[in-house]
């Protein structure tokens, strides 16, 4: 950045989308719609990683579509090759219509090229990168008659967000004709179509700018992972890894549950040789605590059950798992994530 160029950098909370579900992204919402905001930003910059572009680009491309300069940032990058991951940055600016910068916070590297960005946003196309209005033709035209001073992308947000801070009132908008013609239901799916379009918009980007190549990752990592999702012996050690996992869990769950079964069972013979020989003794003794240890007894497999998940989990083997049986579940109507509720 050059010398004495002063920038003042205001976090918002994180947000996948404009499409507010929580008061912290209304927040975000409310405002990059707000022009008269003293912290309406006069760039904004959009970060994500490399592994997670595709998810990030559906709030990069609302942002663009604000008229907002935008600048993209994407972290993570010494992960590329380590993953396989290419990247053409320069078709990606081009298709995106805006500037790049790829960096990596580890290592320290690309933060220059932030700032240099930053200091040049007045250069940064503010051209929109998805027509909005293809998801609804004449119901966007009804609008642009009715409000033909209005930006219709920022008009659309105020109307199916709870934001009311433009100059033109949603009071107002809810008495004119063409938006009393759209239930709360038939704007929820408008606004699914509006996503809809815009992955179809990222996924053709995508599709031509980034690439995994697995066989050129590199790295122990790397090759554990070419291992562990082989298309024959990724199942193989899935299999192997739950067999092992259960097996220990019923090997080791034996003991502590057979001391739980032999302590209620001396409890319960304590109680019937203590107490008088009446019916309350034996409801206390065959009744209750039997009936106690016969639940506390399952107690010990579960939290070893529970233990190995996590250890799956922690371990990022799980992730690997969902990616492996995604291909197997996905005829069925399921993702790999229901892989693990049903472990």
């Amino acid at each position: 950045m050059p010398r004495g160029v002063k920038a003042h950098i205001l976090d918002l909370p994180g947000t996948y989308s404009l499409n507010t579900t929580s008061l912290d992204e209304s927040v975000v919402v409310e405002l990059l719609l707000n022009k008269n905001d003293k912290d309406f930003p006069d760039v904004a910059v959009v970060i994500t990683d490399v592994e997670n572009l595709k998810r990030n680009l559906l709030l990069f491309t609302q942002i663009k579509d604000l008229k907002i300069p935008a600048i993209l940032v994407i972290n993570m990058a010494d992960m590329m090759p380590r993953k396989g991951i290419t990247l053409d940055i320069p078709l990606l600016e081009e298709k995106l219509n805006t500037k790049i910068a790829l960096v990596s916070t580890r290592k320290g590297t690309g933060v220059d090229r932030i700032k240099e960005l930053i200091a040049d946003y007045k250069n940064l196309s503010v051209a929109p990168v998805v027509d909005t209005t293809l998801i609804a033709p004449e119901y966007f035209d009804s609008l642009r008659e009715t409000f033909p001073k209005e930006d219709l992308y920022k008009l659309w947000l105020v109307i199916t967000q709870d934001v009311n801070f433009m100059p033109i009132e949603k009071k107002h908008i809810a008495d004119t004709s063409s938006f009393a013609t759209k239930s709360k239901s038939e704007l929820k799916r408008l606004q699914q179509k509006e996503t809809i379009l815009r992955y179809q918009f990222i996924n053709g980007i995508l599709k031509q700018t980034y690439k995994i190549d697995l066989a050129a990752a590199k790295g122990f990592r790397a090759v554990l992972d070419k291992i562990l999702t082989h298309k024959i012996f990724g199942y193989l050690i899935f299999l192997l890894i739950l067999l092992t996992i259960f097996q220990a869990i019923y090997d080791w769950s034996s003991y502590p549950m057979d001391m739980i079964d032999a302590f209620f069972a001396n409890a319960s013979e304590w109680v019937k040789n203590t107490m008088p020989p009446v019916v309350f003794t034996n409801l206390i003794a065959e009744g209750i605590l039997a009936g106690i240890g016969g639940i506390v007894i399952f107690i010990p497999q579960i939290a070893f059950l529970f233990l190995f998940i996590s250890l799956l989990e922690e371990s990022g083997y799980m992730s690997r798992v969902v990616f492996l049986m995604d291909r197997v579940v996905r005829p069925f109507g399921l993702s790999g994530k229901s892989v693990v509720p049903l472990i």
